[in-house]
């Protein structure tokens, strides 16, 4: 153990920061910038893409003159019809995406670094490593979540079925599900991506690090009830390790996007309120714990096991890379 944890502490991912980086004033310059620019663009791209969808599929029939009602009526709903939704998920990618493009554009501005440096020290970005964690999440934590929900007696039926009664509407909601995995990628740019680093020049102890990101991670949701809470933040410290683990975030965000997908599809869709808090319970701190272990033991099985490290690109992070991106610090000390 003591071997895999000064080997997330000599991570390449957060070996190369210069002074640029470390400086608190361009921390705080990065934040206050990027969060005001990257909330206003976020906004006005989502409202156009409630908008449209709005208008394709028929929410906004009947004219212009309501729309500010017909708007706040769709979102209210919070998910419990398939057309709110499908809203809010699409929702959900329009404002998440623009808002991470420009605070990693007005941070690599800042920083000078490249915007590729806040996803992967890999020559290019590893397309099957996403999709490895997208798969194996699915099936590590789909039977968990399955027994959850077969097992508890206060379970909802799954909203694959619930909201959808037709084979052609149940097929269209889970593709726009798929609308999870670039809303996934965003937040793992961010927090993965820019903050594990920036937060790297105050310590590189992996605990610490996957610690704070994962409280941060969780607080940022906004749900503050003491299960939602522990459990977003053993994602993030989870998200973390993979990250350090396999020096890029394309396979924490895959993970993640399973993990949201497999909630919207078969636990609640997604909504804008708090989900009521039941408290952390044997059963929950379980299923907290398992996610977290499931998560590192997914990580080692990439890093460790030849077939899946070539496959996925996990071992395409070679000495050139470690080469390219100590030069690109040099360059920018």
């Amino acid at each position: 153990m003591s071997a895999v944890g000064a080997s997330l502490s000599e991570s390449a991912f957060i070996a190369d920061l210069t002074p640029r980086e470390k400086s608190p004033w361009r921390w705080f310059a990065t934040i206050v910038a990027g969060v005001v620019s990257g909330f206003v663009i976020g906004l006005a791209v989502g409202a156009v893409a409630l908008i449209l969808v709005g208008v394709a599929i028929g929410v906004f029939n009947g004219g212009f003159a309501g729309l500010p009602h017909k708007i706040s009526e769709t979102l209210t709903t919070n998910g419990v019809s398939l057309t709110g939704a499908i809203v809010l998920l699409v929702l959900a990618t329009a404002t998440n995406c623009p808002m991470a493009a420009t605070f990693l554009g007005i941070a690599s501005l800042i920083s000078g670094r490249r915007l590729m440096r806040y996803v992967t020290l890999a020559p290019r970005y590893r397309w099957r490593l996403t999709l490895l964690g997208l798969a194996l999440s699915c099936l590590v934590i789909g039977p968990v979540v399955a027994v959850g929900q077969l097992t508890d007696p206060h379970a909802q039926a799954p909203p694959i079925l619930s909201l959808a009664t037709t084979t052609p509407a149940r097929i269209a909601y889970a593709l726009f599900s798929l609308l999870l995995i670039p809303a996934a990628a965003a937040e793992e740019v961010v927090f993965r991506g820019w903050l594990l680093r920036q937060s790297a020049a105050l310590s590189k102890n992996p605990v610490f690090l996957m610690a704070l990101n994962g409280i941060l991670f969780s607080a940022v949701h906004g749900e503050f009830a003491p299960d939602p809470f522990l459990t977003r933040a053993l994602m993030g410290a989870g998200f973390v390790y993979m990250t350090l683990r396999l020096r890029g975030v394309e396979f924490s965000i895959g993970a993640h996007a399973a993990n949201n997908m497999l909630i919207v599809l078969f636990i609640q869709p997604l909504t804008l309120t708090p989900t009521p808090s039941t408290g952390i319970s044997g059963a929950s701190l379980f299923q907290d714990i398992f996610l977290f272990v499931s998560y590192v033991v997914m990580a080692e099985l990439v890093a460790r096991w030849a077939p899946l490290r070539r496959w996925s690109g996990a071992g395409q992070v070679a000495a050139q890379s470690d080469q390219a991106a100590s030069a690109e610090a040099e360059q920018f000390s």
